[in-house]
């Protein structure tokens, strides 16, 4: 078809590229940033069934908190991740993957900016990375200074994908995620900005949300937040026997009387309306609305209050809500009729109880009002500040998306560039609870875990675990790796340094980190001074090579001494570049060798005869060939 605006188009186009060239520059590296950016929501959204599309109203209000200036704020648009021709669409083609690349006009996700202005001035958006959209940029009218602050306002629509991935939509069910842009972090490494790819989740600043939604008026809600004004239908839909509902409205004290910002009429249409909900400390708004949920409530005590682990150097601790020391947290979990016996019952409830309870004693008291546990339509699991979205009722996944709330949540480390250091870290902690809690084989998973990454690294397909999720080679290594190798490592750690400093690094990890960015240089500062070990060589060896551990039992000897005992000589040999510690047990005695040499003898002597020589007898270590780790002990 030939386009008679093809010589404006091009104009316009190369004036876009110039504008988006020079905006980039600010998407490297910088200096300084030591302070977290000020972010403000203010939101207006009207979800529209009839066409599947929400249309929304943001006020953001962003102050450079860095010493550097500013000339453009860079934003994601996530929901174009799910369409065709986006980096996510493109990648999964390299591996024969369809889903979104071929989904037509009515099934893809968009968020689709329309008007946007910073101080009153009408800006042009810039998508640096087209064809894909997920990154966006608005250059600013003139330079925000470090102290500065830059009111944008933007209009846009949005619609979710029906291939739903961490969102979706399925008849009146709508489960929203990332549909709003969404501002990037600046630190003192300059913008994270990445397109969104299969490999790799989010990062976001935290900030406070102000944010009213219009839907049909039989619709039930839950979101990220408390709702402080409107009916979120819970109570209409509760279970009896099971529908305590603990308002926490008062969190956050009183709200003000925001001014409109007249995407919502004075008056509310007839068979709609407006839930208004306010979140602070979180880095997401996610939201969740089906007229057919079943609502179960319940609560867990705060461990917080006056004399608790309360992390109080946490910068964002000054932006609102008495963190901490708030009695009870709000459990709220929403199911559909058809789950009345998997969920319902206060099945869910009391699982997400229990999962919120062992999780303070692992850290310390949750720092927000509630948390909502919802079944959504895609399978597996999500997690969002205050909430997760569950496509089952598994306890194993209760406790892993809980998990999130601090790992993602509230120590919000950046997942682009280190997967491993949230959803590995969770799944190190998903199978912990199961150590101690009935339910689950906690042996029989770790044992899984091992064969599955001793079958990969044998394979020669490993690599360093430290890197972007984009650099993996493909899905399937990087969830080895990121979830289950990761786990494995931690599990190590912990035996290496012992559980007790293991709980007090947790405790220390999180008063130091809670509502800042944790990174790996703060994880190994926290484990160094707790454990009064330098730690540097696991990180460094574990992390961020693929060096190969095999520890072997060459010989071993025994003889009677003269005082009635026997003793042992066992050789033991290590291969690989790999190094741990090791245990060796003979009889019932252990012993445990530090030396790095490549050949160590160790003499251990035993009451009776022993029959077997054994490295490492508990398989904790990432050991490439355990059946070499047991020998029979020879003599007379």
């Amino acid at each position: 078809m030939t386009n008679r605006f093809l010589p404006v188009a091009v104009a316009v186009l190369a004036i876009r590229i110039s504008v988006a060239e020079a905006a980039l520059a600010q998407v490297t590296p910088a200096s300084g940033a030591e302070a977290p950016q000020g972010v403000e929501y203010r939101i207006e959204a009207r979800l529209d069934e009839t066409t599947d599309v929400l249309s929304g109203r943001a006020e953001l209000r962003y102050t450079n908190n860095s010493v550097s200036p500013l000339d453009t704020l860079w934003l994601h648009q996530h929901l174009n991740a799910f369409r065709p021709e986006s980096a996510w669409a493109r990648r999964e083609l390299e591996f024969g993957i369809r889903r979104y690349q071929d989904l037509g006009p009515d099934d893809h996700a968009f968020d689709r900016l329309q008007v946007v202005t910073a101080d009153g001035a009408v800006l042009t958006p810039v998508y640096p990375l087209a064809p894909d959209s997920t990154v966006v940029g608005f250059p600013l009218p003139r330079t925000l200074p470090a102290g500065g602050t830059v009111t944008v306002r933007f209009d846009w629509q949005a619609r979710l994908s029906t291939i739903p991935r961490r969102q979706g939509r399925e008849g009146r069910h709508y489960d929203f995620a990332q549909w709003y842009p969404r501002i990037a972090v600046y630190d003192g490494n300059g913008w994270h900005t990445q397109e969104l790819l299969p490999q790799g989740e989010f990062f976001g600043e935290f900030a406070s949300y102000d944010v009213t939604l219009e839907v049909a008026d039989d619709q039930v809600i839950g979101a990220t937040g408390v709702p402080v004004d409107g009916d979120p239908g819970w109570a209409r839909r509760a279970r009896p026997g099971f529908d305590t509902i603990i308002n926490t409205r008062e969190f956050y004290g009183e709200p003000a009387e925001a001014p409109g910002l007249g995407l919502l009429t004075s008056r509310t249409p007839d068979g709609t309306k407006r839930v208004r909900w306010i979140a602070r400390n979180v880095h997401h708004f996610a939201w969740t609305t089906s007229p057919d949920y079943i609502y179960e409530g319940g609560s867990v005590e705060n461990t917080g209050g006056s004399g608790g682990n309360n992390p109080g150097n946490s910068p964002g601790n000054s932006r609102g809500g008495n963190i901490g020391d708030r009695n009870p947290i709000a459990i709220h979990v929403l199911y559909q009729p058809a789950d009345s016996a998997s969920w319902g019952g206060g099945v869910v409830t009391e699982r997400t109880e229990n999962a919120l309870r062992w999780l303070q004693e692992i850290f310390g008291p949750y720092l927000w009002p509630q948390l909502t546990n919802v079944h959504r339509i895609e399978p597996g699991g999500t997690e969002f500040p205050m909430m997760v979205m569950n496509g089952s009722p598994s306890e194993g996944l209760i406790i892993h998306e809980g998990a999130h709330q601090y790992i993602h949540g509230m120590l919000a480390n950046n997942e682009f560039d280190a997967g491993w250091l949230d959803e590995g870290f969770v799944s190190f902690l998903e199978n912990w609870y199961w150590e101690e809690h009935p339910g689950q084989d906690a042996a029989m998973l770790w044992a899984q875990s091992m064969a599955g990454i001793r079958g990969l690294e044998l394979a020669g397909v490993s690599e360093p675990i430290a890197q972007p999720g984009a650099a993996f080679r493909d899905p399937n290594v990087y969830s080895a790796l990121t979830y289950t190798k990761t786990a494995l490592i931690f599990r190590m750690l912990r035996w290496v340094i012992g559980e007790e400093a293991m709980r007090e690094a947790m405790h220390t990890l999180y008063a130091r980190s809670a509502l800042q960015h944790f990174d790996e240089h703060d994880l190994r500062e926290v484990f160094n001074g707790v454990s009064g070990q330098e730690l540097g060589w696991f990180f460094d060896q574990w992390f961020h090579t693929t060096a190969q551990l095999d520890y072997r039992i060459t010989s071993a000897t025994t003889t009677p001494d003269s005082n009635g005992g026997w003793t042992t000589r066992v050789e033991v040999q290590r291969a690989g570049e790999a190094w741990m510690p090791v245990i060796v047990r003979v009889g019932e005695v252990e012993e445990r060798l530090e030396s790095r040499d490549r050949i160590q003898v160790v003499m251990i002597r035993t009451a009776s005869r022993p029959d077997l020589a054994v490295l490492d007898p508990e398989g904790i270590l990432i050991d490439l060939i355990p059946a070499n780790n047991t020998l029979r002990v020879s003599g007379p």
